[in-house]
């Protein structure tokens, strides 16, 4: 009896919280989630622009390389898609700087993910996490934020950003 109890108890404490978790709030389980994510976790348009000055961050871009073709990228960014994220980022350091041409990441050094509007992102980001990266965040605007501000390719129909369509006054 007092076994049986013991299971019990022992159960209820771990099952508890995992049966709230998994019916509860979306944003304990991915806390980079568009409408879920901290400020600390979210990297802004202006950080994304500054990278090219520093070296020691890594920005991620988990699209598919069709995508990237059709659309280009961010300067300085890899493409590594959304489903080989983990696996590359397991690498050994010689056999990822060989295939990226980029150093890569310690579980200190900030990584940063985007994608198209801010969704895979967010699964990239947290898989990171899951792999024991410290330093991640994820880049909500991601590429339609980044496509709007330098007039490029919002997708790979070549629809480009309404701010950039030049109009022709009517006579």
């Amino acid at each position: 009896m007092a076994r049986s109890l013991l299971i019990l108890i022992t159960a209820l404490l771990i099952a508890g919280p995992l049966a709230c978790l998994a019916d509860g709030d979306p944003c304990l389980l991915n806390p980079f989630i568009k409408t879920c994510i901290e400020a600390k976790l979210r990297a802004t348009y202006d950080e994304i622009v500054d990278l090219k000055y520093k070296f020691d961050t890594l920005l991620i871009d988990v699209r598919t390389p069709e995508e990237v073709a059709c659309t280009g990228s961010i300067p300085t960014s890899i493409n590594i898609p959304l489903d080989k994220v983990a696996d590359e980022l397991k690498l050994a350091p010689h056999v990822f700087l060989c295939k990226y041409g980029r150093k890569k990441p310690i579980l200190k050094d900030l990584v940063i993910f985007y994608c198209h509007s801010g969704n895979r992102s967010a699964t990239a980001a947290h898989v990171a996490v899951q792999l024991g990266f410290i330093k991640v965040k994820s880049y909500v605007g991601s590429w339609i934020e980044y496509a709007t501000h330098h007039c490029l390719p919002l997708d790979c129909t070549g629809a480009i950003p309404d701010s950039c369509k030049i109009t022709t006054p009517l006579m």
